[in-house]
């Protein structure tokens, strides 16, 4: 008698990532999530050009010195602010808004993304530590032209004296 057996493949699961940096990015989607002590959100984006998605992570709260206000203020123009002043670091007045998936889901921003390596999993980790506005379109500026490029001496024949 002889018995027939499959060939059994296991491949570990491990998860990508990509390097430290700041990336264009749009929200993909929000989850709420129940910690410790609060409720949180978790925000999800997909950087420009790139197949993973990162996560940031903020509490539900309305307040408008909330981490999770100004990143929405950011994405939605409200708030040319870049730095990582949350709470009682705010000294300016900014506009609260509404925000959540509805109001966010798609829209452009700019990421600060960090790359750790996490021992108790032995793999490398993203996270999202800030959201930036978008950067200004290239069509804000006159076209899609690079701002940093030079002038050439037939540039300078067309100038009326």
């Amino acid at each position: 008698m002889t018995e027939q057996y499959e060939k059994v493949s296991v491949s570990g699961f491990s998860s990508e990532t990509i390097e430290a940096g700041t990336y264009p990015a749009a929200l993909t989607r929000m989850e709420a999530g129940q910690g410790a002590f609060d409720p949180y959100a978790r925000w999800v984006f997909l950087p420009e050009g790139k197949d993973i998605e990162v996560a940031g992570f903020t509490t539900l709260s309305a307040g408008r010195t909330a981490k999770g206000m100004e990143w929405a203020r950011r994405i939605l123009g409200k708030s040319t602010a870049t730095d990582q002043k949350y709470g009682r670091d705010i000294k300016d007045k900014r506009p609260n808004v509404n925000w959540g998936e509805d109001e966010l889901k798609g829209k452009s921003c700019r990421i600060v993304v960090e790359k750790t390596w996490d021992e108790e999993y032995e793999e490398y980790k993203n996270k999202v530590v800030n959201v930036l506005p978008p950067e200004a379109s290239s069509s804000a500026n006159g076209g899609s032209e690079d701002p940093h490029a030079t002038a050439s001496d037939e540039d300078f024949d067309d100038i009326p004296f």
